[in-house]
């Protein structure tokens, strides 16, 4: 596309209303919102955690968000946007089952109430891997997780990452559970829209160039984020640039039938539900 054809088409989506975009909160998803305010002026960007986005998505609060990338089969009006997403190919560092017993023995689990696609891959992993079907509760955002009678408990985002001493005696990394039992990454977010019959061409175009300039300044990112969240500055720019990564490919693909395929399986998505990606 011409710069001159990218101006006009940027200055026609901006004369339409504000296009409102739900962000997650957490450290993970920076890279992919650092530059859309400047990218995408229109944008009316508001922030929560990821279960929340996706039920304001589902309430046609949002017209995008982040959401956990099993929102992405629930309905047949959502688009993904872009080939920017959240993954990790192994060890996510902020995805963690604490359990006081091990995967095999689990009775009980909490699961994060942020959480949809990390509280159904485990889910998913301790019925498939482990032969357990664990009876499950809810870890609200406030509850303290070492408080729980529960045999295991999922935690994600930052709150897994500044946790000062685990819950529970044994830790288990969620995408390397993952990707040690498919040869495959975890991918745990994606841009979704809504309706899936509005022109997103130009959207996505601008939320994956969001994305490459986030991508660039991974080292501004991880020194704010250390600041806010009380964590040093190297594993904040280790997490952004080794333990995650932003864009889907193949393999990202692969991972998503399976997971799609495994989700309705276990009825947590229609057995119908595909993915729609506009690029």
């Amino acid at each position: 596309m011409s710069e001159l054809h990218r101006e006009d088409s940027e200055r026609s989506l901006a004369g339409t209303s504000p296009l409102r975009v739900g962000g997650v909160v957490y450290l993970n998803a920076r890279p992919l919102i650092w530059a859309l305010p400047a990218l995408c002026p229109w944008a009316r960007i508001s922030f929560d955690v990821p279960s929340r986005l996706a039920s304001q998505l589902a309430a046609e609060e949002l017209d995008v968000a982040i959401v956990p990338a099993i929102e992405a089969f629930r309905s047949p009006d959502y688009v993904v946007l872009s080939d920017a997403c959240i993954a990790a190919a192994d060890f996510a560092r902020s995805v963690v089952i604490f359990s006081r017993v091990p995967l095999d023995q689990i009775k009980t689990l909490a699961l994060d109430a942020a959480s949809r696609t990390s509280a159904a891959v485990s889910r998913i992993l301790l019925a498939e891997k482990y032969g357990v079907f664990p009876e499950v509760r809810e870890l609200r955002l406030g509850d303290d997780p070492a408080s729980l009678d529960c045999d295991a408990v999922l935690m994600i985002g930052d709150r897994a990452m500044t946790v000062k001493k685990p819950p529970l005696p044994y830790a288990h990394d969620l995408a390397a559970e993952w990707c040690s039992w498919t040869g495959l990454p975890l991918v745990f977010a994606v841009w979704v829209a809504r309706p899936a019959d509005r022109d997103w061409t130009e959207i996505a175009r601008i939320f994956a160039a969001a994305r490459d300039r986030g991508l660039a300044v991974l080292d501004i990112i991880a020194r704010k984020a250390a600041e806010e969240l009380g964590l040093p500055h190297t594993l904040c720019y280790e997490y952004l640039t080794r333990n995650l990564h932003f864009t889907m490919g193949p393999k990202e693909h692969e991972s998503l039938d399976l997971f799609g395929r495994l989700a309705a399986k276990y009825g947590f998505v229609p057995a119908n539900g595909r993915l729609r990606v506009i690029r």
